[in-house]
This record gives structure tokens, C-alpha cells and sequence, in this order.
């Protein structure tokens, strides 16, 4: 697949990817889930455009969400914004074929959750996609709520 020079970097991140994750977080029920994740590389463009989404064990519909992955010279950004009216805006850091990115602002609708920030690590080894997810919310510091594991198909 072409990539745009600029995401060389990021190259191991393209790709369909289809797992299994669990939830939890101090204010919730743990849950099990089934996940799908794409970065598509902008046609000529500097970009990776992401989306996912999750269904229950049951197959209904949980959770979606789309953005896009660039690179700056401080390493690579992401932005994500999701149905609940909530926007991301990351800076990440790159070591090898693993990222973090660390929340910079949080965008809000007024009747979006009251995240006040988001980790999310991507580490790829192979044709295995792993990540966590950790988020502060309102009266609750920074916590684990996502770990998944995915397979490139």
C-alpha cells in the first residue's frame, strides 16, 4: 500500500485489525468486546485515516469513533472524534513500532461525558495490534479502561 513519505514512521500501523478487548473503570461493570480498527493512508496525502468501533459479546453496536494520524516534526498527532461529543487532540510519542499518545485538549458537546483526558499506547509486533486506554474522568484520576489485542486480516 503507498504511504506518503512523511508517515514512514508510522508505516506499521496500516492495516484492517480485528480482535477482542476488555473494559473497565472504577464507575462501570467490567465488559468483554469485539473490535475493528483501520488506518488507511490519505491517497497521496501525509495522513492515516482511523476509524473503529466495538460491539458487545452479543454483537450490538457499542462504541465508534474516526480520525486521523499525521506526523509532525515533534513526532506523530492524532485526532479523534466520537458520536458521544467528545474530540481528542493527541501528541504522541514513538519508540520503534510502539506510540503513545497523551491527550492535549479535550473537546466537549454540553451533553458529552466529562473526560478530562486520554493515554492511549499502540504497541504492533508483527501482524498483532495491542493497546490500552487510560482516562480521567470527573472524580476519577487517570485509570486503566481499555486493553485489546487485534490481528491484521
Amino acid at each position: 500500500m503507498d504511504v506518503h513519505s512523511d508517515l514512514e514512521p508510522i508505516r506499521f500501523l496500516v492495516g484492517s485489525w480485528q480482535g477482542t478487548g476488555r473494559g473497565e473503570y472504577p464507575t462501570i461493570e467490567p465488559f468483554a468486546y469485539h473490535e475493528e480498527i483501520a488506518f488507511v493512508p490519505g491517497p497521496g496525502k501525509p495522513f492515516l485515516a482511523y476509524t473503529q468501533r466495538t460491539r458487545g459479546e452479543d454483537q450490538a453496536p457499542m462504541h465508534s469513533e474516526a480520525g486521523f494520524v499525521r506526523m509532525s516534526t515533534g513526532g506523530p498527532e492524532l485526532v479523534i472524534a466520537q458520536p458521544t461529543g467528545l474530540v481528542e487532540v493527541h501528541d504522541g510519542e514513538l519508540t520503534d513500532t510502539a506510540v503513545e499518545f497523551r491527550s492535549t485538549a479535550m473537546g466537549a458537546t454540553a451533553t458529552a461525558k466529562a473526560v478530562r483526558a486520554v493515554v492511549r499506547r499502540i504497541v504492533v509486533a508483527g501482524d498483532t495490534l495491542s493497546y490500552t486506554l487510560d482516562m480521567a474522568y470527573t472524580g476519577v484520576p487517570l485509570t486503566r479502561h481499555l486493553t485489546a489485542t487485534l490481528q491484521r486480516v
